[in-house]
């Protein structure tokens, strides 16, 4: 198989690319594809290794366990903050532990807590400027666990490993350089697919109780924002979420090319007032990305 191509982000009204990633599928092709994209990276980026986040969650735990299978180096920490439960603590080590291929010039401890890290910065923040929130203080969170491992990455020649996935992409649902690595090999990959992925590669795994108990897993952020990610983003599971933007793509395309009957715009209206998409309506600047100005115009 050819090497998984790499391409940008879709634009958000390029409704007919959502709805061709939204419909990608498991399948023992693209798992060996994504395996060989991750070898292939390292060796023409010239990096040395993969650094990443151990939250004992689906999506780092099973790019931990694909890095492991194929024998491709990196360096993986669960790190825990404050609101992470023993639980997901647990997890997150039992993945560090079976899955580790750092290189054996390289010694290290996969578990750090960086809960008193937090607070002192936290506490900092706060003499400054003392209004808060609890998504707020997920975020910081998430950028604190994001300097060390950049930090790590620069000592070791490395590059981080992004683990977020097709519905937190479409949901904004991750934190702006704190979930954002160099490289995101299942970003524009359903959930629902990566689950089928996930078991898919435990079948490959001498040891597959680590994966497994992440599969199983209630999905969370870990931040202390709420008990499930299903919760913040009003689902009852990612399938629904999938199928909503499965429906809203074909009416926002439907209305686009040659208008809407009155209930199909009375059902986009609906939509657009849902969790999921209600997040995707107010988080294009997140993937867009950094807002570039071309300063020829005043030359002109």
């Amino acid at each position: 198989m050819a090497a998984l191509p790499r391409m940008e982000c879709p634009c958000d009204d390029d409704f007919d690319l959502w709805l061709e990633l939204l419909e990608v599928k498991a399948s023992e092709g693209l798992l060996d594809a994504l395996g060989d994209f991750l070898q292939d990276y390292l060796r023409t980026s010239g990096r040395k290794l993969y650094v990443m986040g151990l939250s004992g969650g689906i999506d780092s735990s099973f790019l931990a366990a694909l890095l492991h299978s194929r024998r491709i180096p990196y360096l993986g920490f669960c790190l825990p903050i404050a609101s992470n439960t023993p639980a997901e603590i647990e997890r997150g080590t039992r993945v560090a532990e079976a899955y580790a291929m750092a290189p054996a010039s390289v010694s290290l401890t996969h578990k750090h807590d960086f809960t008193e890290l937090y607070r002192k910065i936290s506490a900092t923040f706060a003499g400054i400027y003392p209004e808060t929130t609890p998504v707020a203080e997920g975020n910081l969170k998430a950028r604190t666990r994001m300097l060390f491992l950049y930090h790590v990455a620069q000592l070791h020649g490395g590059c981080v490993l992004s683990t977020d996935q097709l519905d937190e992409l479409l949901t904004g649902f991750w934190t702006l350089h704190g979930d954002v690595g160099d490289v995101s090999p299942i970003q524009l990959i359903p959930k629902s697919s990566e689950y089928d992925l996930a078991r898919m590669l435990c079948a490959r795994l001498a040891d597959p109780a680590p994966l497994q108990a992440a599969i199983e897993a209630v999905p969370t952020d870990g931040l202390g924002i709420s008990s499930s990610d299903l919760d913040q983003l009003e689902a009852e599971s990612y399938a629904q979420v999938e199928d909503m933007f499965r429906e809203y793509f074909r009416l926002r395309r439907d209305e686009r090319d040659r208008g809407l009957t009155a209930e199909q715009a009375a059902r986009k209206v609906a939509l657009e007032g849902s969790g999921p998409v209600r997040r995707f309506l107010a988080s294009g600047f997140k993937r867009n990305g950094a807002v570039l100005v071309d300063p020829r115009g005043a030359l002109a």
